[in-house]
Protein backbone atom coordinates (compact mmCIF):
# COMPACT_ATOMS: atom_id res chain seq x y z
CA UNK A 1 0.00 0.00 0.00
CA UNK A 2 1.21 3.65 -0.72
CA UNK A 3 0.19 6.66 1.14
CA UNK A 4 1.34 10.17 -0.26
CA UNK A 5 -0.24 13.42 1.20
CA UNK A 6 1.31 17.48 -0.05
CA UNK A 7 -0.12 20.42 2.17
CA UNK A 8 -3.59 21.75 1.49
CA UNK A 9 -4.81 18.48 -0.30
CA UNK A 10 -6.32 15.52 0.74
CA UNK A 11 -4.88 11.99 1.15
CA UNK A 12 -5.37 10.19 -1.71
CA UNK A 13 -4.83 6.65 -1.53
CA UNK A 14 -4.83 3.38 -3.52
CA UNK A 15 -4.63 -0.04 -2.71
CA UNK A 16 -4.51 -3.91 -4.19
CA UNK A 17 -7.75 -5.59 -4.71
CA UNK A 18 -8.20 -8.95 -3.79
CA UNK A 19 -11.26 -11.43 -4.15
CA UNK A 20 -11.56 -12.22 -0.42
CA UNK A 21 -10.54 -10.65 2.37
CA UNK A 22 -11.32 -12.33 6.13
CA UNK A 23 -15.21 -12.21 6.19
CA UNK A 24 -15.89 -9.75 3.95
CA UNK A 25 -16.55 -10.30 0.60
CA UNK A 26 -16.24 -7.70 -2.55
CA UNK A 27 -13.53 -5.68 -1.03
CA UNK A 28 -13.17 -2.16 -2.85
CA UNK A 29 -10.63 -0.32 -0.63
CA UNK A 30 -8.73 -1.05 2.61
CA UNK A 31 -6.50 0.98 4.81
CA UNK A 32 -3.37 -0.60 6.69
CA UNK A 33 -1.87 2.27 8.49
CA UNK A 34 -3.13 4.60 11.16
CA UNK A 35 -4.53 8.64 10.91
CA UNK A 36 -5.06 10.69 14.28
CA UNK A 37 -7.04 13.76 14.13
CA UNK A 38 -6.01 17.07 14.77
CA UNK A 39 -8.04 19.03 17.30
CA UNK A 40 -10.11 21.47 15.03
CA UNK A 41 -9.13 20.36 11.96
CA UNK A 42 -10.93 18.38 9.23
CA UNK A 43 -9.27 15.17 7.83
CA UNK A 44 -10.95 13.08 4.52
CA UNK A 45 -10.25 10.26 2.93
CA UNK A 46 -11.61 9.07 -0.17
CA UNK A 47 -12.85 5.48 -0.97
CA UNK A 48 -14.48 4.10 -4.57
CA UNK A 49 -18.13 5.63 -4.58
CA UNK A 50 -20.95 3.02 -3.13
CA UNK A 51 -24.24 3.20 -3.74
CA UNK A 52 -25.25 0.01 -2.47
CA UNK A 53 -24.95 -1.75 0.94
CA UNK A 54 -21.56 -1.60 1.85
CA UNK A 55 -19.39 -2.87 5.09
CA UNK A 56 -17.06 -0.89 7.22
CA UNK A 57 -14.44 -1.66 9.57
CA UNK A 58 -12.08 0.40 11.35
CA UNK A 59 -10.78 0.89 15.12
CA UNK A 60 -10.60 4.14 17.21
CA UNK A 61 -8.45 4.82 20.15
CA UNK A 62 -9.74 8.62 21.71
CA UNK A 63 -6.79 10.57 23.66
CA UNK A 64 -9.19 11.80 26.04
CA UNK A 65 -12.59 10.20 28.12
CA UNK A 66 -14.83 13.46 27.54
CA UNK A 67 -13.90 14.66 23.81
CA UNK A 68 -15.99 15.75 21.11
CA UNK A 69 -14.63 13.31 17.98
CA UNK A 70 -16.34 12.04 15.26
CA UNK A 71 -15.57 9.40 12.58
CA UNK A 72 -18.22 10.24 9.51
CA UNK A 73 -18.49 8.82 6.09
CA UNK A 74 -20.13 11.38 3.41
CA UNK A 75 -20.57 12.39 -0.26
CA UNK A 76 -17.17 14.05 -0.91
CA UNK A 77 -15.07 15.48 1.38
CA UNK A 78 -17.03 17.46 4.72
CA UNK A 79 -15.70 20.77 5.82
CA UNK A 80 -18.61 20.16 8.75
CA UNK A 81 -20.86 18.72 10.72
CA UNK A 82 -23.40 19.14 8.36
CA UNK A 83 -21.99 17.59 5.55
CA UNK A 84 -21.78 14.02 7.00
CA UNK A 85 -24.67 11.32 6.68
CA UNK A 86 -23.34 8.66 9.22
CA UNK A 87 -21.43 9.77 12.20
CA UNK A 88 -19.95 8.21 15.10
CA UNK A 89 -18.71 10.19 17.84
CA UNK A 90 -17.23 10.07 21.19
CA UNK A 91 -19.28 12.16 22.96
CA UNK A 92 -18.32 14.93 25.50
CA UNK A 93 -20.17 13.11 27.95
CA UNK A 94 -18.70 10.01 27.81
CA UNK A 95 -20.37 7.91 25.95
CA UNK A 96 -20.18 6.75 22.27
CA UNK A 97 -22.88 7.53 20.82
CA UNK A 98 -24.91 7.89 16.66
CA UNK A 99 -26.38 10.29 13.94
CA UNK A 100 -30.03 9.15 13.87
CA UNK A 101 -31.39 11.92 11.60
CA UNK A 102 -31.93 15.20 13.36
CA UNK A 103 -29.88 14.17 16.77
CA UNK A 104 -27.42 11.93 18.61
CA UNK A 105 -28.55 8.55 20.18
CA UNK A 106 -27.72 4.84 20.82
CA UNK A 107 -29.52 1.62 21.27
CA UNK A 108 -27.59 1.36 24.50
CA UNK A 109 -25.76 3.19 26.54
CA UNK A 110 -22.05 2.89 25.69
CA UNK A 111 -19.18 4.29 28.14
CA UNK A 112 -15.53 5.07 26.45
CA UNK A 113 -11.90 5.30 27.83
CA UNK A 114 -9.02 7.23 26.73
CA UNK A 115 -6.05 5.75 25.31
CA UNK A 116 -8.40 2.43 24.60
CA UNK A 117 -8.84 1.00 20.94
CA UNK A 118 -12.30 -0.03 19.73
CA UNK A 119 -13.19 -1.95 16.96
CA UNK A 120 -15.97 -0.83 14.59
CA UNK A 121 -18.35 -2.55 12.26
CA UNK A 122 -20.76 -0.37 10.15
CA UNK A 123 -23.51 -2.01 7.79
CA UNK A 124 -24.43 1.48 5.65
CA UNK A 125 -27.20 1.45 2.84
CA UNK A 126 -27.28 4.88 1.18
CA UNK A 127 -30.06 3.28 -1.19
CA UNK A 128 -32.20 3.23 2.15
CA UNK A 129 -29.86 6.29 3.73
CA UNK A 130 -30.15 3.54 6.43
CA UNK A 131 -27.38 2.54 8.83
CA UNK A 132 -25.91 0.26 11.94
CA UNK A 133 -23.05 -0.01 14.10
CA UNK A 134 -21.73 -2.33 16.02
CA UNK A 135 -18.71 -1.83 18.39
CA UNK A 136 -16.17 -4.36 20.70
CA UNK A 137 -13.94 -3.42 23.28
CA UNK A 138 -10.78 -5.01 23.66
CA UNK A 139 -11.60 -8.67 25.47
CA UNK A 140 -15.76 -7.65 25.41
CA UNK A 141 -18.96 -9.24 23.03
CA UNK A 142 -19.73 -6.76 20.05
CA UNK A 143 -22.42 -4.76 21.21
CA UNK A 144 -25.35 -2.84 18.72
CA UNK A 145 -25.23 0.89 19.03
CA UNK A 146 -27.84 1.80 16.15
CA UNK A 147 -29.55 -0.10 14.38
CA UNK A 148 -31.60 0.83 11.01
CA UNK A 149 -30.56 4.89 11.55
CA UNK A 150 -31.55 7.59 9.54
CA UNK A 151 -28.37 9.43 7.89
CA UNK A 152 -28.19 13.23 8.74
CA UNK A 153 -31.03 14.90 8.30
CA UNK A 154 -29.58 17.11 6.13
CA UNK A 155 -27.98 14.35 4.21
CA UNK A 156 -31.72 13.05 3.54
CA UNK A 157 -31.29 12.87 -0.26
CA UNK A 158 -27.79 11.72 -1.14
CA UNK A 159 -27.93 8.22 -2.82
CA UNK A 160 -23.70 7.25 -2.39
CA UNK A 161 -21.02 7.94 -0.52
CA UNK A 162 -17.25 8.53 -1.15
CA UNK A 163 -15.02 10.05 1.59
CA UNK A 164 -14.73 9.47 5.51
CA UNK A 165 -13.29 12.00 7.68
CA UNK A 166 -12.33 12.22 11.19
CA UNK A 167 -12.90 15.09 13.65
CA UNK A 168 -12.39 16.38 17.33
CA UNK A 169 -12.93 19.54 19.38
CA UNK A 170 -11.14 18.41 22.28
CA UNK A 171 -8.05 15.90 22.31
CA UNK A 172 -7.43 13.39 19.17
CA UNK A 173 -8.31 10.64 17.55
CA UNK A 174 -6.23 7.04 16.13
CA UNK A 175 -8.41 5.95 13.51
CA UNK A 176 -6.65 2.86 12.36
CA UNK A 177 -7.60 -0.14 9.46
CA UNK A 178 -10.40 1.54 7.44
CA UNK A 179 -11.87 -0.91 5.40
CA UNK A 180 -14.19 -0.71 3.02
CA UNK A 181 -15.94 -3.85 1.79
CA UNK A 182 -18.54 -4.11 -1.00
CA UNK A 183 -22.09 -4.61 -1.31
CA UNK A 184 -22.28 -7.95 -0.63
CA UNK A 185 -24.48 -9.33 1.65
CA UNK A 186 -24.75 -13.05 2.42
CA UNK A 187 -28.27 -14.12 3.58
CA UNK A 188 -29.40 -15.77 6.89
CA UNK A 189 -29.34 -19.46 6.76
CA UNK A 190 -30.47 -21.76 10.00
CA UNK A 191 -27.97 -24.01 11.31
CA UNK A 192 -29.59 -25.26 14.18
CA UNK A 193 -33.44 -25.69 14.05
CA UNK A 194 -35.49 -24.74 17.29
CA UNK A 195 -36.58 -28.03 18.86
CA UNK A 196 -40.17 -29.64 20.20
CA UNK A 197 -40.01 -29.00 24.15
CA UNK A 198 -42.48 -31.06 26.51
CA UNK A 199 -43.31 -28.98 29.89
CA UNK A 200 -45.79 -29.99 32.21
CA UNK A 201 -48.48 -27.38 32.72
CA UNK A 202 -47.57 -24.16 34.77
CA UNK A 203 -44.12 -24.35 33.20
CA UNK A 204 -42.35 -22.28 30.71
CA UNK A 205 -41.09 -23.91 27.09
CA UNK A 206 -37.91 -22.00 25.95
CA UNK A 207 -37.39 -22.09 22.23
CA UNK A 208 -33.86 -21.34 20.63
CA UNK A 209 -32.74 -21.29 17.07
CA UNK A 210 -28.73 -20.71 15.85
CA UNK A 211 -28.61 -18.58 12.50
CA UNK A 212 -25.88 -17.08 9.96
CA UNK A 213 -25.19 -14.66 7.63
CA UNK A 214 -24.16 -10.47 7.71
CA UNK A 215 -25.20 -8.69 10.67
CA UNK A 216 -27.32 -7.70 11.75
CA UNK A 217 -29.67 -10.27 11.98
CA UNK A 218 -33.24 -9.81 13.19
CA UNK A 219 -35.82 -12.41 14.80
CA UNK A 220 -38.98 -12.62 14.75
CA UNK A 221 -41.23 -15.67 16.31
CA UNK A 222 -44.74 -16.72 15.98
CA UNK A 223 -47.14 -19.25 17.61
CA UNK A 224 -49.55 -21.16 15.41
CA UNK A 225 -48.72 -18.47 12.82
CA UNK A 226 -49.34 -15.48 14.71
CA UNK A 227 -45.91 -12.78 15.40
CA UNK A 228 -45.56 -12.83 19.02
CA UNK A 229 -45.21 -9.51 20.46
CA UNK A 230 -41.42 -8.79 21.77
CA UNK A 231 -40.01 -12.21 20.66
CA UNK A 232 -37.41 -10.58 18.91
CA UNK A 233 -34.11 -12.57 19.80
CA UNK A 234 -32.57 -15.58 19.12
CA UNK A 235 -34.80 -17.23 21.90
CA UNK A 236 -38.37 -17.20 23.01
CA UNK A 237 -39.60 -18.44 26.63
CA UNK A 238 -43.22 -18.86 27.27
CA UNK A 239 -45.47 -17.48 29.46
CA UNK A 240 -46.68 -19.84 31.99
CA UNK A 241 -48.34 -22.65 30.17
CA UNK A 242 -51.58 -24.25 30.36
CA UNK A 243 -53.62 -27.52 28.66
CA UNK A 244 -54.42 -24.82 26.00
CA UNK A 245 -51.48 -24.67 24.91
CA UNK A 246 -50.64 -28.47 24.11
CA UNK A 247 -49.94 -28.58 20.52
CA UNK A 248 -49.03 -25.14 19.85
CA UNK A 249 -45.76 -24.81 17.24
CA UNK A 250 -43.70 -22.08 17.12
CA UNK A 251 -41.74 -20.72 14.06
CA UNK A 252 -38.89 -18.18 13.85
CA UNK A 253 -38.41 -16.04 10.91
CA UNK A 254 -34.39 -14.69 10.67
CA UNK A 255 -33.74 -11.51 8.53
CA UNK A 256 -31.23 -9.12 7.30
CA UNK A 257 -31.26 -6.66 4.41
CA UNK A 258 -30.49 -9.46 2.07
CA UNK A 259 -33.61 -11.67 2.90
CA UNK A 260 -34.97 -14.01 5.47
CA UNK A 261 -35.63 -17.57 6.39
CA UNK A 262 -38.28 -20.00 8.03
CA UNK A 263 -37.54 -22.08 10.71
CA UNK A 264 -39.56 -25.34 10.80
CA UNK A 265 -42.02 -25.48 13.05
CA UNK A 266 -40.92 -26.50 16.81
CA UNK A 267 -44.22 -27.96 18.51
CA UNK A 268 -45.04 -28.06 22.19
CA UNK A 269 -46.50 -30.43 24.08
CA UNK A 270 -48.04 -29.55 27.75
CA UNK A 271 -48.83 -32.50 30.27
CA UNK A 272 -51.16 -31.85 32.30
CA UNK A 273 -50.62 -32.56 35.80
CA UNK A 274 -53.53 -31.18 37.74
CA UNK A 275 -52.13 -28.56 40.57
CA UNK A 276 -53.71 -28.53 44.35
CA UNK A 277 -55.03 -26.38 45.98
CA UNK A 278 -54.84 -25.71 50.09
CA UNK A 279 -56.48 -23.80 52.16
CA UNK A 280 -54.40 -22.44 55.82
CA UNK A 281 -58.19 -21.99 57.24
CA UNK A 282 -61.75 -24.21 55.99
CA UNK A 283 -63.43 -23.24 59.03
CA UNK A 284 -63.79 -19.64 59.47
CA UNK A 285 -65.97 -18.54 62.86
CA UNK A 286 -67.44 -14.89 62.98
CA UNK A 287 -68.65 -14.87 66.66
CA UNK A 288 -71.11 -11.93 67.79
CA UNK A 289 -71.52 -9.55 65.34
CA UNK A 290 -73.67 -6.29 65.38
CA UNK A 291 -76.92 -5.61 63.28
CA UNK A 292 -75.79 -3.09 60.56
CA UNK A 293 -72.08 -3.86 61.49
CA UNK A 294 -69.81 -6.12 59.36
CA UNK A 295 -66.68 -8.38 60.39
CA UNK A 296 -64.11 -9.54 57.68
CA UNK A 297 -62.19 -13.30 58.35
CA UNK A 298 -59.21 -14.36 55.75
CA UNK A 299 -57.87 -17.59 54.50
CA UNK A 300 -54.78 -18.07 52.83
CA UNK A 301 -55.71 -20.14 49.39
CA UNK A 302 -52.40 -22.14 48.26
CA UNK A 303 -51.19 -23.53 45.11
CA UNK A 304 -49.30 -26.56 46.21
CA UNK A 305 -48.98 -28.72 42.79
CA UNK A 306 -46.49 -27.95 39.86
CA UNK A 307 -49.07 -26.86 37.59
CA UNK A 308 -51.36 -24.07 37.55
CA UNK A 309 -54.68 -24.30 38.60
CA UNK A 310 -57.68 -22.06 36.94
CA UNK A 311 -60.71 -21.42 39.02
CA UNK A 312 -63.79 -21.89 36.84
CA UNK A 313 -66.48 -20.90 39.14
CA UNK A 314 -67.00 -19.26 43.01
CA UNK A 315 -70.51 -19.53 44.95
CA UNK A 316 -71.50 -18.59 48.79
CA UNK A 317 -73.78 -19.12 50.78
CA UNK A 318 -74.85 -18.16 53.87
CA UNK A 319 -77.20 -14.65 54.94
CA UNK A 320 -74.65 -11.53 55.21
CA UNK A 321 -71.85 -13.39 53.60
CA UNK A 322 -69.64 -11.68 50.82
CA UNK A 323 -66.40 -13.01 49.59
CA UNK A 324 -63.52 -11.18 47.88
CA UNK A 325 -60.08 -12.00 46.59
CA UNK A 326 -61.12 -15.38 44.31
CA UNK A 327 -62.57 -14.81 41.24
CA UNK A 328 -64.25 -17.10 38.53
CA UNK A 329 -61.47 -17.87 35.22
CA UNK A 330 -58.89 -16.81 37.67
CA UNK A 331 -55.45 -18.56 37.28
CA UNK A 332 -53.34 -19.52 40.12
CA UNK A 333 -49.78 -20.66 39.15
CA UNK A 334 -48.33 -23.08 41.10
CA UNK A 335 -46.42 -22.40 43.88
CA UNK A 336 -49.38 -19.32 44.46
CA UNK A 337 -51.08 -18.21 47.72
CA UNK A 338 -53.79 -16.26 47.20
CA UNK A 339 -55.74 -14.04 50.18
CA UNK A 340 -59.53 -15.08 50.14
CA UNK A 341 -61.30 -12.41 52.08
CA UNK A 342 -65.10 -13.43 53.79
CA UNK A 343 -67.14 -11.17 55.25
CA UNK A 344 -70.59 -11.24 57.86
CA UNK A 345 -72.52 -7.96 57.62
CA UNK A 346 -75.33 -9.66 59.50
CA UNK A 347 -79.00 -7.63 58.74
CA UNK A 348 -80.98 -9.86 61.17
CA UNK A 349 -80.60 -11.14 64.79
CA UNK A 350 -79.97 -14.43 65.11
CA UNK A 351 -77.11 -17.70 63.86
CA UNK A 352 -75.85 -17.66 60.47
CA UNK A 353 -73.62 -20.49 58.65
CA UNK A 354 -72.57 -20.63 55.62
CA UNK A 355 -69.94 -21.80 52.90
CA UNK A 356 -67.58 -20.56 50.19
CA UNK A 357 -66.88 -22.81 47.08
CA UNK A 358 -64.24 -22.79 44.96
CA UNK A 359 -64.70 -24.76 41.46
CA UNK A 360 -61.57 -25.41 39.81
CA UNK A 361 -59.45 -27.92 37.31
CA UNK A 362 -57.45 -28.56 41.07
CA UNK A 363 -57.54 -32.27 41.65
CA UNK A 364 -59.12 -31.79 44.65
CA UNK A 365 -61.75 -29.54 43.11
CA UNK A 366 -63.77 -28.45 44.99
CA UNK A 367 -62.67 -26.27 47.75
CA UNK A 368 -64.97 -25.56 50.48
CA UNK A 369 -64.27 -23.00 53.50
CA UNK A 370 -67.33 -23.52 56.05
CA UNK A 371 -68.38 -20.21 58.21
CA UNK A 372 -70.89 -19.20 60.92
CA UNK A 373 -71.84 -16.15 63.18
CA UNK A 374 -74.55 -14.74 65.32
CA UNK A 375 -76.22 -11.42 64.31
CA UNK A 376 -76.52 -9.27 67.63
CA UNK A 377 -79.75 -7.28 67.86
CA UNK A 378 -78.78 -3.27 68.90
CA UNK A 379 -80.75 -1.37 71.66
CA UNK A 380 -81.18 2.29 72.38
CA UNK A 381 -82.51 3.75 75.05
CA UNK A 382 -82.30 7.55 76.29
CA UNK A 383 -82.05 8.53 80.08
CA UNK A 384 -83.51 11.48 80.87
CA UNK A 385 -83.23 13.46 84.56
CA UNK A 386 -84.80 16.58 86.23
CA UNK A 387 -84.93 18.37 89.19
CA UNK A 388 -88.03 18.17 91.34
CA UNK A 389 -90.56 20.63 91.58
CA UNK A 390 -90.45 22.76 94.35
CA UNK A 391 -94.25 22.82 94.12
CA UNK A 392 -96.43 19.66 95.62
CA UNK A 393 -96.73 17.30 92.89
CA UNK A 394 -97.84 14.06 92.41
CA UNK A 395 -95.70 13.20 89.48
CA UNK A 396 -94.27 13.95 85.83
CA UNK A 397 -95.17 13.37 82.21
CA UNK A 398 -92.14 13.16 79.69
CA UNK A 399 -92.90 14.61 76.25
CA UNK A 400 -91.48 13.69 72.93
CA UNK A 401 -91.41 14.58 69.45
CA UNK A 402 -88.89 15.03 66.41
CA UNK A 403 -89.09 18.33 65.40
CA UNK A 404 -86.98 20.86 67.36
CA UNK A 405 -90.46 23.02 69.41
CA UNK A 406 -92.84 20.46 68.93
CA UNK A 407 -95.28 18.92 68.54
CA UNK A 408 -94.48 16.31 71.21
CA UNK A 409 -95.99 13.11 72.12
CA UNK A 410 -96.60 11.81 75.69
CA UNK A 411 -94.34 8.87 75.75
CA UNK A 412 -95.15 7.40 79.70
CA UNK A 413 -98.16 6.07 79.79
CA UNK A 414 -99.45 6.79 83.76
CA UNK A 415 -97.89 10.06 85.41
CA UNK A 416 -94.72 9.17 87.22
CA UNK A 417 -93.37 10.59 90.71
CA UNK A 418 -89.95 9.63 89.78
CA UNK A 419 -87.61 12.52 88.90
CA UNK A 420 -85.40 10.22 85.67
CA UNK A 421 -86.92 8.14 82.78
CA UNK A 422 -85.68 5.68 80.43
CA UNK A 423 -86.73 5.78 76.94
CA UNK A 424 -86.25 2.36 75.26
CA UNK A 425 -88.51 3.24 71.91
CA UNK A 426 -85.38 5.52 70.22
CA UNK A 427 -84.27 4.06 66.62
CA UNK A 428 -81.03 4.49 65.21
CA UNK A 429 -80.39 7.15 63.59
CA UNK A 430 -82.80 9.53 64.43
CA UNK A 431 -82.77 12.92 67.25
CA UNK A 432 -85.09 12.89 69.43
CA UNK A 433 -86.64 16.68 71.31
CA UNK A 434 -88.25 16.27 75.27
CA UNK A 435 -90.12 18.19 77.34
CA UNK A 436 -91.37 17.17 80.90
CA UNK A 437 -94.39 18.82 83.19
CA UNK A 438 -95.62 18.69 86.63
CA UNK A 439 -99.10 17.50 87.72
CA UNK A 440 -100.72 18.08 91.29
CA UNK A 441 -102.81 16.13 93.34
CA UNK A 442 -105.57 18.24 91.52
CA UNK A 443 -104.33 16.80 87.87
CA UNK A 444 -103.49 20.22 86.63
CA UNK A 445 -100.72 19.61 84.38
CA UNK A 446 -97.73 22.67 84.26
CA UNK A 447 -95.87 24.34 81.39
CA UNK A 448 -93.60 22.84 79.24
CA UNK A 449 -89.92 22.40 80.49
CA UNK A 450 -86.73 23.44 78.92
CA UNK A 451 -86.67 21.55 75.62
CA UNK A 452 -83.37 18.68 75.59
CA UNK A 453 -82.45 17.03 72.87
CA UNK A 454 -80.69 13.47 71.91
CA UNK A 455 -79.15 11.83 69.34
CA UNK A 456 -79.10 8.28 68.83
CA UNK A 457 -76.17 6.71 66.29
Amino acid sequence: MKANRSAGTNLVFSVFLFSLFLFFPGLTAKGQSCFQSGTGAWQNHAFTSQSSQFVVTYSVTPSHASMNGVVGFSLNAANAMTSLAVIVQFSNTGVIDVRNGGSFMAATSYSYKAGTQYAFQLVINPATRRYSVFVTAPGGAQVQLASNYAFRSSQSSISSLNSWATYSKGGTEKVCNMTIAGSSVTAPTITTQPANETVTSGQTATFSVTASGTAPLTYQWAKNGAAISGATAASYTTPATTSADNGSQFVVTVSNSAGSVKSTAATLTVTSTPGTLSLSSSSLSFGSVNVSSSKTLSTTLTNTGVSSVTVSSVSISGAGFNDSGVSSGQIITAGQAVTVNVTFAPAASGSVSGSLTITSNASNSPTKISFSGTGAAVSYSTLLSWTASTSSVTGYNVYRGTTSGGPYTKVNPNVDANTSYSDASVQAGLTYYYVVTSVNSGGVESAYSTQVSATIP
